[in-house]
């Protein structure tokens, strides 16, 4: 199978070009309208909230108040709608990866990821995604906000700004959802016994990041509600924060266990067909004992000792590190939230 790297990629990216580009979901189109680079499309559309809700205050309230919680709920706008487009672009870059590491037909293997692609950004499954966690949301309580404005229409502002926050937040949580099982599904497939190994921490690093991304906007969700009353003094509202933690956590690893199968099978497979070149160097060295032949031993000890340090997990203490800090932190301030609530 051909790894160059040359002709082969080419045509799968040009591929998956164009089932990209007919495949977009609601959300990409509308931000498809500004012409800039997605990013700084939701930047945009972040900025005309918050600007707006800045007339908005200023017009109805005379004052500034509560523009932190605006602010902040502009950030999280940017951020999850910018998440949704980013993971559709590197999700495709599976493609080349398996490639490489897939024991199956190259066709066969084009054909898997443009139905993974096409099943984890299907656009009717992802608003049905965000209308449930937005009747979640209402019907749990946690959309309760105890902020007093002067005006219907602040009030009217902000839940909408809000609303449209937990929106793309349900859309990409069937994102996140369906990226775990595209990961779970990639480790029961064939693996080619002469798979390089950075290949598989490709797909670690990169589900590694969609998590840490995951992580950060419930990182800046966690603020929205430390500053919002009624703060975390709602058992609805800490039931949900901490729910999430753990659902980061099981989204992290267990998707991941099957990759790890994976690389634990191909170190397997090359430690046993390189134990049979190895006992016939030492064979030949002891029959036949030169100079070149103790150097070829020496070598093929080297190559064995490698192989014995191969990683059999597809991340690393980096990732899980930041994985645990960017959890761990605000679950403390939770803590120190709650006590101080009860010192009062």
């Amino acid at each position: 199978m051909p790894r160059d790297g040359f002709s082969d990629s080419g045509r799968i990216n040009d591929f998956s070009a164009s089932t990209g580009r007919s495949r977009k979901t609601h959300l990409e189109r509308l931000i498809s309208l500004i012409p800039v680079p997605y990013y700084f499309g939701w930047l945009i559309i972040a900025s005309v909230f918050l600007a707006a809700s800045c007339v908005v205050l200023v017009q109805f309230e005379g004052s500034l108040r509560h523009i932190d919680a605006f602010l902040i709920i502009s950030i999280i706008v940017a951020l999850e709608g910018a998440a949704i487009n980013w993971a559709h672009n590197r999700i495709r870059s599976f493609t080349d990866i398996l490639i490489n590491i897939v024991d199956l037909p190259k066709d066969a293997i084009i054909r898997s990821c443009d139905g993974y692609e096409a099943e984890i950004f299907d656009d009717r499954k992802l608003i049905a995604s965000a209308f449930i966690v937005i009747a979640f949301v209402h019907s749990s309580g946690i959309d309760y906000h105890a902020i007093t404005f002067n005006s219907n229409i602040s009030d009217i502002i902000f839940n909408i700004l809000y609303y449209f926050a937990v929106y793309i937040e349900g859309a990409g949580l069937y994102v996140m959802i369906m990226t775990a099982l595209t990961v779970h599904k990639i480790g029961s497939l064939p693996v080619q016994v002469d798979a390089a190994f950075s290949d598989f921490h490709a797909i670690g690093i990169l589900y590694s990041e969609f998590t840490l991304y995951a992580a950060s906007v419930y990182v800046i969700w966690g603020f929205f509600h430390m500053i919002v009353p009624p703060r975390f003094s709602s058992l609805e509202i800490i039931l949900w924060f901490l729910g999430f933690a753990i659902v980061l956590f099981v989204y992290f690893i267990l998707p991941q266990y099957n990759i790890h199968l994976m690389m634990a099978s191909a170190k397997k497979e090359k430690s046993e067909l390189f134990s049979s070149r190895l006992r016939a160097a030492l064979d030949e060295s002891f029959e036949v004992p030169s100079e070149e032949n103790a150097g070829y031993l020496k070598d093929m000890l080297a190559v064995q000792n490698q192989l014995s340090q191969m990683h059999e997990w597809p991340f690393g203490s980096y990732e899980i590190l930041h994985l645990i800090l960017i959890v761990i932190i605000p679950l403390v301030v939770i803590l120190l939230e709650l006590i101080l609530g009860f010192i009062k």
